[in-house]
């Protein structure tokens, strides 16, 4: 995946917009959010004001206490939804922790189905302690290399065309341990049945 959209300080721009405005929406206070999704008060105020690259594990935290996902945290709330989404158009983010990077993939659609493409490097890890439960599906389709998946105590390695599904409910472990880089999409699907339900 190339750099060729636009830079990771316009994302930060659009991220600090989103935040704030969903925060605002929700009647929130800095120190509600920051109690709601274990970030510290400090950090959420310096996301907001676009001063921190924050890691995807902040920002999963700051999406799922706001009810949404990470990739809805870098879409710019748009008057008219296009049907199309063009590769070269589209921001692509690289996490300043792990040097991972993502690019939503789906257009923003009613159904809030959201497709994204990682890309996590050789050796590399990334994981989402999943404080906040929200009502989504995860499907995590393998392109190229392999990934270790860590979920519930069970440990999944994927290759090539390999998916797996699970719901975002329990600390989840995304890790390369091989020596190349792992491309693989997730596919994350709203779920509206019990939310007992997990997998």
């Amino acid at each position: 995946m190339d750099d060729l959209a636009r830079p990771d300080d316009d994302l930060d721009k659009v991220v600090a917009v989103r935040v704030r405005d969903l925060r605002a929406a929700r009647g929130l206070t800095l120190d509600q959010l920051a109690a709601l999704s274990g970030v510290s008060r400090a950090m959420i105020s310096r996301i907001e004001r676009a001063e921190a690259s924050a890691t995807a594990v902040l920002l999963v935290k700051l999406g799922a206490a706001l009810g949404v996902t990470l990739g809805e945290l870098f879409e710019a709330p748009q008057p008219q939804l296009d049907p199309v989404r063009r590769a070269s158009e589209t921001p692509v983010r690289r996490d300043p922790e792990t040097g991972y990077t993502r690019r939503n993939v789906a257009p923003p659609n009613a159904s809030g189905t959201n497709i994204v493409e990682v890309t996590l490097p050789a050796g590399r890890q990334v994981a989402y302690d999943n404080l906040v439960t929200m009502p989504v599906e995860q499907f995590v389709w393998v392109f190229e290399g392999t990934l270790t998946l860590s979920y519930e105590g069970l440990v999944t390695d994927l290759g090539p065309g390999d998916c797996r599904v699970m719901r975002l409910d329990s600390p989840l472990v995304f890790e390369n341990r091989s020596a190349r880089p792992a491309r693989y999409a997730v596919v994350l699907v709203p779920h509206s049945g019990p939310h007992g339900v997990r997998r």
